[in-house]
């Protein structure tokens, strides 16, 4: 499957993922609170850094030695057995610290929800970044689609009968079980017996990626878990209501980055270094087209879209807005170590995880305990510009990079002009009504892409292209 169409599916994939999310996280919001929700927050947190021990890179080692179409069986079985083992250290760390885990997460049932839960994702990482190494990209992003339609539906049956934190555990817990029993449907490749050559080529791949791993979960859960330290559950739950609004301007980028590793894996195998650099390219420019919307709409109606949640988030516009910064740099980020990935040079990916995650989890500490809760968003962005100054320097000695910065420019005056068109009426009609707020974004999003559309002849003609294979699909 081509770069486009692939990210044409994982794009499609994780809009339905995002809509799906987004009502349910609105429903659970207005029900439940932003306390559960908080309290729910540092439980899906813990899962994510504990599952950490089972990873350790073998994920990307996987879809890597996958993607080089040879003995697939063999690297796949290798990933799962690996897991399995690593699991079983990790129940014993979640025995040992029991009474240290119920009190930080605030609900014993929730601890011993972990049990399952980690389970659940250790089963179901091999199976889809096998599906990644088949380059079905799009095919294992479905999987989300699944898990996150089955979660909100357990959500609204189990916050209907007042169940709040739990309810929520719970439906977590489900979803993963129903991407695991889907992925397991879904994947061609037949697990074969490994040897101790496969395990090699797992481990050589992951004694670099692994550390990419961890970047992931410290990216999105550093912030969460140092929180859980310092404020209570309620200011958990609108920080991730901030970041969840926050990584809806990039999905796209996602999409690009999921897709680029295993296609520039197979390209850079087969020598095939100047369909890279134009690959390269093309990504960057789709990047920010709706962060920089996004930027300028979190400033002007940013406490209007929190208020959809309920009146307490509304507290949280400056982290919404902050947030939509850093995710915009690591966007450019994941990006180019994406593509350092492909390349097989996961060492200098290593540099720039390392003092990644250096960088944000002493940055999260101190910015936290000085200024309180904006600090962990301050922090994020900080530490993801220092990682991307790495990454360009590093991708820049191994290939040639022509940044796009015609294109980039079109999209971000676009974005000015949506800007000051909304500010005027703005002026008006604040404060804002849920309706008024959904109307302002309707609008915005209308001039942006009438404006972008118009003076980016290449934009335009790449969106019809992209529509008429979003029709095939």
């Amino acid at each position: 499957m081509s770069i486009s169409k692939s990210s044409i599916g994982v794009f499609l994939a994780k809009i339905g993922v995002a809509v799906i999310g987004f009502l349910g996280v609105t429903y659970a919001a207005r029900v439940a609170g932003a306390e559960a929700l908080g309290i729910y927050y540092l439980f899906t947190a813990v899962v994510s850094f504990l599952t950490l021990f089972t990873t350790f890179g073998i994920g990307s080692a996987v879809t890597k030695r996958v993607s080089e179409d040879r003995e697939q069986g063999e690297f796949l079985a290798a990933g799962f057995s690996i897991n399995l083992v690593l699991y079983i250290f990790l129940c014993v760390i979640l025995v040992a610290f029991r009474n240290q885990f119920i009190s930080y997460i605030g609900s014993e049932i929730l601890y011993y929800l972990i049990f399952p839960a980690t389970l659940f994702i250790v089963l179901k990482k091999p199976i889809k970044h096998g599906l990644k190494g088949e380059r079905r990209v799009a095919t294992g992003y479905s999987l989300g689609l699944v898990q996150s339609a089955v979660r909100v539906f357990v959500w609204v049956v189990l916050l209907g009968l007042g169940l709040g934190a739990v309810g929520l555990g719970l439906g977590y817990l489900f979803g993963y079980l129903a991407g695991l029993v889907v992925g397991a449907i879904l994947l061609s490749i037949k697990l074969k017996k490994p040897s101790r050559r496969h395990y090699k080529g797992i481990y050589d791949f992951a004694k670099y990626s692994w550390l990419g791993s961890v970047k992931t979960r410290v990216y999105s859960k550093t912030d969460v878990l140092v929180l859980g330290l310092f404020v209570s559950p309620m200011y958990i739950g609108i920080y991730e209501i901030a970041w969840m609004i926050a990584s809806v301007f990039f999905y796209v980028s996602r999409a690009i980055s999921s897709v680029l590793f295993p296609n520039i894996s197979y390209l850079a195998s087969n020598g095939e270094i100047s369909r890279i650099e134009s690959l390269i390219t093309e990504s960057l420019i789709y990047i920010p087209i709706f962060a920089f919307p996004g930027i300028f709409g979190a400033i002007l109606i940013g406490e209007g879209v929190l208020k959809i949640f309920g009146e307490e988030f509304v507290i949280g516009y400056i982290i919404l807005t902050i947030l939509i910064v850093g995710k915009l740099l690591g966007s450019f980020n994941a990006v180019m170590t994406k593509v350092i990935n492909g390349l097989d040079r996961p060492d200098l990916s290593f540099n720039v995880y390392a003092v990644f995650i250096f960088l944000n989890v002493s940055a999260n500490f101190i910015l936290i305990y000085m200024i309180g809760w904006v600090g962990a968003a301050i922090a994020t962005v900080l530490s993801l510009g220092i990682a991307l100054t790495m990454s360009y320097r590093y991708l820049s000695n191994l290939i040639n990079i022509k940044i796009p910065t015609k294109e980039i420019t079109k999209e971000f005056t676009s974005a000015i002009i949506m800007a000051i068109t909304i500010y005027i009426p703005l002026q008006y009609t604040e404060p804002l009504t849920i309706t008024q707020t959904i109307a302002y974004i309707i609008l915005g999003t209308i001039i942006y892409l009438s404006t972008l559309l118009t003076i980016s002849p290449k934009i335009r003609r790449k969106l019809l292209k992209i529509t008429k294979k979003v029709l095939q699909i």
